[in-house]
Parts: C-alpha cells; structure tokens; sequence
C-alpha cells in the first residue's frame, strides 16, 4: 500500500485518502452538501474517525479537498511562452469544470456557508490566481507583455465563460469552444488599455 510521510515517523496512506474522498463525493452526490455527515463519510470509507480527521478537521475542509480532487492535475506550468502557459491553464480550467460539472448541485446548500465558500476559494481558485500571476509575470520577463496585469481578474476572463457556457447555457466545452476561449484570451492579454 502506498503511503505519504505526513510527519516524523508518521506516515499516510493514500489509499485511505482516496477512499475518504470518494465517500466524501458519493455522499455528497447523494445528500447535497447540507444533508452531508462525516459520520456518513467514515462509515461509506470504512475508515476511523481519527483517520479522517487527522486528515480533514473540518465539514467543509474536506468537501473542498473532494471537489478538488476531481481534477488534480498541478495548474502550476511554464512551457516557455505565454500562449503555451495561457493554452495549458485554459485547458486545466476546461477539464476542471466538466470533471466537477456533476457535483455543483449538490453544493448548493453550502452556498451561505462562509467556511465552505471559504476552503473552495483556497482549494480551487487561490492555486489558479499564484499560477496565472506567474504565468503574466514570466512573459514580462521575456518581453510578451509589456505588464502584468491583475491576476484575479485576468482568470475571471477565463472561468467567467467556461462557467456561463456549462453552468447557464447547459452546453458542453468543445474544443471548437476551449480554442476560441484560448484566442480571445490571448488578444485581450496583448491589447493597449484605453486611454482616458
């Protein structure tokens, strides 16, 4: 069985861990994050309550680790260009959606959770932000781009139509789609501000 160090002399088992985040999903698909209990998830797992907790604290620390396991892949990449940086983290952000496009409705009751919103925010869109930031940063360096830009809102451009083409229109992320996404990105990365 594989396993991870988590400290001195202790090690974690990432076979444990895959199941807990299995549970954690099949619970979740089942019961909405509401209706969502640890106790469920340890017992679905069959695993001990310290093993869950030594790994996860918290209700909503653990959803969040779930959803993001959905699509693990580091976003962190540095292909040597900026449209080859922009290509693989608009890819990320295209499997990202459609591996997690199942469970947003069970999320739902979590959405006046504070601490939930919170763990979401650190587990899927905090990464996004350092990796995009030194994305922009890199091709200043190489003379891509004149500035770096504000991180947060260029990656807003990025999720922003992925999210209103599965989430309000209810289709799917072509390639057609994911390339167009990738294009616009790129022109709207390397136009002039206006002036005022």
């Amino acid at each position: 069985m594989s396993a991870t160090k988590t400290g001195p002399g202790r090690h974690r088992s990432a076979a444990a861990d895959a199941a807990i985040l299995e549970a954690t999903l099949a619970v979740l698909r089942e019961r909405g994050y509401e209706r969502l209990t640890v106790a469920a998830v340890i017992e679905r797992a069959k695993v001990s309550s310290a093993t869950l907790y030594r790994r996860w604290p918290t209700k909503h620390e653990l959803v969040a680790a779930a959803v993001a396991s959905l699509a693990p892949e580091a976003v962190h990449v540095d292909t040597g260009t900026l449209a080859g940086d922009i290509a693989a983290l608009v890819g990320h952000v295209a499997r990202a959606v459609t591996a997690r496009g199942d469970i947003v409705d069970s999320l739902q009751g979590g959405t006046r959770d504070a601490e939930l919103a919170q763990a979401m925010r650190d587990k899927l869109v905090t990464p996004r932000v350092e990796a995009l930031d030194a994305i922009l940063r890199r091709a200043v360096a190489r003379g891509e781009l004149g500035a770096a830009p504000a991180a947060e809102i260029c990656l807003a451009f990025i999720i922003g139509p992925v999210h209103y083409r599965v989430f309000v229109l209810n289709e799917p992320l072509t390639q057609q789609f994911v390339d167009d996404l990738l294009q616009h990105t790129l022109q709207g990365l390397a136009a002039p501000a206006p002036t005022a």
